[in-house]
């Protein structure tokens, strides 16, 4: 009895097999990148890079772009342009033109969102031009063999290299979807003959509204998650450690800032909410790091030296701090998410968007930032 339900199992399984759709390697274009732009007449233009598998030419990427109503239009026209069947399970980074960005992308990502066939860690990304341009830049650079695969090496290595926010489909939406907290994406842009990271795009809810530079970035970051192992050059104005700086035997051109490198960054960052009226919030950062270089002769052997230049990073990225939420309340963009940790306080049925909108850019911080410096390098 039990030998007739096994063969019978297993001849079901047979069945279902046969009919499953084959998809022969050789026989589709497997995408990696996409990107979506504003156009005349409420049209989208959609473009796609895509790699053809042959092992004649291991490198053959193709660059398609269409113009239709909606992404899915898109789609069947970029298969009318297309010799292969082109399939999504391969796409790793999706791009929006800055123009479309600035009206909204929710609808599109949305779409990405329901094909099963993508996964939640593609990664999300604006051109500070139009996504076409960037991509086929990209294709046309010798530098490049495939844009879809260049793009997310690139931001995968910043993420995990603690230089970026994470910006996957996943976080997006799940920023997007919060009462208390906006999405930030990496703002790309082409020089050089190749892609660079030129900082972050903020959203407020789906639309982006401004963007930040890589410095800016890292003080957003600081704020968000902990730091395990990451840099910075940080700069502060030289007189004030004039007490502790050495006399150079043959002096260069005198300049009015110190630099230092820190790496081996670790930080600690505490948010609580202190006052309800007036709305107030507490900062506490805690950072702990290694001083790479300096560019003047300091004197780091002397313990009071060390304390003074401990003080004075720390009041530096204060500042730093302090300028940058000012920005974010300016924009009314809250992608730190100050508003997830009101909503704490008060609840979820007294907070809606909407209320604190009106509240965020009136808000005050309180912020206080503890630095020190395990070891010392120096360099002239």
């Amino acid at each position: 009895m039990i030998n007739r339900k096994l063969i019978g199992l297993l001849s079901c399984f047979l069945l279902l097999v046969g009919c499953l759709e084959q998809k022969p390697l050789e026989e589709l274009g497997l995408l990696t990148a996409t990107g979506y732009d504003k156009e005349e007449d409420d049209l989208i233009r959609g473009s796609i890079v895509y790699y053809e598998f042959d092992p004649l030419h291991p490198n053959n990427s193709k660059m398609v772009s269409t113009v239709a109503n909606t992404s899915k239009g898109i789609r069947q026209k970029e298969n009318l342009a297309s010799s292969r069947k082109l399939v999504s399970g391969q796409l790793r980074v999706a791009v929006y033109g800055q123009e479309l960005a600035k009206e909204g992308i929710i609808s599109y990502i949305d779409t990405l969102s329901r094909d099963s066939e993508i996964g939640t860690m593609s990664y999300l990304a604006v051109s500070n031009t139009t996504a076409h341009e960037l991509l086929s830049r990209a294709q046309e650079s010798d530098d490049i063999a495939n844009a879809g695969t260049y793009l997310y090496d690139l931001i995968s290595q910043n993420v995990q290299s603690e230089s970026l926010v994470s910006p996957t489909l996943h976080e997006f939406m799940q920023c997007y979807y919060s009462q208390g907290r906006d999405p930030a994406l990496p703002y790309m842009e082409f020089r050089g003959n190749t892609i660079f990271v030129n900082g972050l795009a903020l959203f407020k809810d789906d639309r982006m509204v401004g963007n930040i530079d890589t410095t800016k970035s890292f003080y957003l970051k600081l704020l968000l998650n902990p730091y395990r192992a990451g840099n910075i050059e940080i700069s502060f104005p030289k007189d004030k450690l004039d007490n502790y700086l050495q006399k150079r035997k043959h002096p260069k051109v005198e300049k009015e800032l110190i630099f230092a490198s820190l790496d081996h960054l670790e930080s600690d960052v505490r948010i609580e909410m202190e006052n309800v009226n007036p709305l107030t919030f507490s900062i506490e950062v805690d950072v702990v790091t290694r001083m790479q270089e300096i560019s003047e002769d300091y004197d780091l052997g002397n313990p009071e030296a060390l304390k003074e230049i401990e003080k004075v990073i720390s009041a530096t990225m204060k500042a730093h701090i302090e300028e940058l939420i000012k920005e974010f309340q300016m924009l009314t963009v809250d992608p730190i998410g100050f508003g997830n940790h009101y909503r704490a306080k008060i609840g979820s049925k007294n907070f809606t968007r909407e209320k604190w909108r009106k509240l965020y850019p009136e808000t005050s911080f309180n912020i206080k930032v503890e630095t020190k410096i395990l070891r010392t390098g120096v360099m002239d």
